[in-house]
């Protein structure tokens, strides 16, 4: 009976070393089960694919301000929030993708330029994750119909919402993405009501940002206007190779390619400086991060972190785990996290170039045109 009994604890505490090791197994090699995981297993072009959006349809938009009460808008494309390989793109009936919408992405990243702007944000066929974990071209169709979607959805939105009042555009992730490629197509006329484009977690070269955007530079100044902000953050330990070798980007000709090494655009978020060196905490204004009990959704605290952008990235001191819980090393970058480090920072940045805006619309017409491009690149380009 004691042999028995003893056959009966070894066999238990080998089992038990073997979960233990290949759960260790598992998590070392989450990367990869993750890319397994949500790989659709077919091309773009098989099966059915999710129904395109409707724009003149309420339930085509996550959120639209009604009435517009405030004097500025804001154009708010949302980062990945589908978190499944059933399709290379997201049906915007999804409950989950709507339920995160509502949760997480809405109190801690749209509210900070909701608070000066009325908020516009559509819902569109987000390309899956694993749209960016391959270079393959079904992943390259699968942001071409997200952008698509982006795309028809600010055209109504110019037509039917918003007539004349200035804009935003602003992106997280993908969602930043492709804000930039609608920067880069604006037409003159909406161009000169752009107050600010904010393009955040997206890694784009600084070349790609003159070639495409020649007419919007990078911001350099806290209160300019018609400019952009992008950074792509990371911290110290982080992995930065995807960002900075493997992100496809737009090419200034058409489709994609690589960032390859190029530098990449950093305006920092607390000196809002190109390639600010370096932010201190104690600049930061409030990091959020989601609560249950807040009536906002969310708590500040502030000097939570310093920012400096170096070697194209900003780098930050703290690692917010990302919403989607299995991310690894190499694709925790792709997904939101539950906290957003300079909530505060870009709510009271939006204000400032709000007022800044609004304040130059009311001089009288300048005899130039301060939108045509200029052949230094110093030059600060300015709207109306």
């Amino acid at each position: 009976m004691a042999a028995r009994g003893r056959t009966v604890f070894f066999g238990l505490v080998t089992l038990l070393v073997l979960m233990i090791g290949g759960a260790i197994l598992a998590f070392a090699a989450r990367d990869n089960l993750i890319r397994y995981t949500l790989n659709p297993g077919r091309s773009f072009g098989e099966g059915a694919q999710a129904t395109a959006p409707d724009y003149a349809a309420k339930a085509s938009w996550a959120f639209a301000a009604s009435p517009a009460a405030k004097q500025v808008d804001v154009f708010f494309i949302y980062p990945t929030v589908y978190f499944s390989g059933e399709y290379w793109n997201a049906p915007i009936s999804n409950p989950a993708v709507r339920e995160r919408l509502a949760r997480v992405i809405k109190p801690l990243y749209a509210a900070p330029f909701a608070e000066s702007a009325n908020l516009f944000m559509p819902m569109y066929r987000q390309a899956a994750p694993y749209a960016f974990m391959t270079s393959s071209e079904d992943g390259r169709d699968a942001r071409d119909l997200a952008y698509a979607d982006v795309r028809e959805a600010f055209q109504v939105y110019l037509t039917t919402r918003n007539p004349d009042r200035p804009f935003i555009i602003a992106g997280y992730g993908q969602g930043a993405l492709y804000g930039f490629r609608l920067v880069s197509e604006l037409k003159p006329a909406d161009r000169r009501r752009l107050v600010a484009a904010y393009m955040l977690e997206v890694a784009i070269p600084v070349e790609i940002v003159r070639s495409m955007t020649p007419a919007t530079r990078l911001c350099v100044t806290p209160d300019e206007i018609g400019c952009l902000v992008i950074w792509h953050s990371t911290t110290q330990g982080g992995r930065g190779d995807l960002p900075r070798e493997n992100a496809l980007v737009w090419r200034p000709v058409g489709g994609f390619e690589a960032t390859r090494g190029r530098e990449l655009a950093c305006v920092n978020p607390l000196t809002w400086e190109v390639s600010g060196r370096a932010g201190p905490p104690d600049k930061n204004l409030g990091s959020a991060e989601l609560a249950d009990f807040s009536a906002t959704g969310t708590i500040l605290t502030r000097a939570v972190t310093a920012a400096d952008c170096w070697n194209g990235l900003l780098h930050v001191d703290i690692e917010p785990d990302p919403i989607f819980l299995w991310a690894g090393p190499r694709y925790r970058e792709l997904f939101p996290s539950k906290t957003n480090p300079f909530y505060a920072d870009i709510r009271e940045n939006v204000a400032s170039r709000v007022s800044s805006f609004l304040a130059q619309a009311s001089l009288p017409e300048p005899e130039e045109d301060l939108f045509k491009p200029q052949t230094d690149e110093s030059s600060v380009i300015r709207s109306q």
